[in-house]
């Protein structure tokens, strides 16, 4: 089963602000969340991991 992680929690693990996770989102540079019901949204624990490791390599 997939881990759901909430924008805050995603926020912490990758030292963001929740303005900038938003704005890479919106540019499409990080993996976009999933709407769980009207007014909340999770991310895949995977895809974040994903993306997360991608840029570790790229460094």
């Amino acid at each position: 089963m997939a881990r759901l992680l909430s924008p805050k929690k995603v926020c912490e693990e990758v030292s963001f602000s929740r303005a900038t996770l938003d704005r890479l989102v919106a540019a499409g540079d990080f993996p976009a969340p999933i709407r769980i019901t009207q007014n909340r949204l999770a991310y895949s624990a995977e895809a974040v991991e994903k993306w997360i490791a991608d840029k570790l390599g790229a460094a």
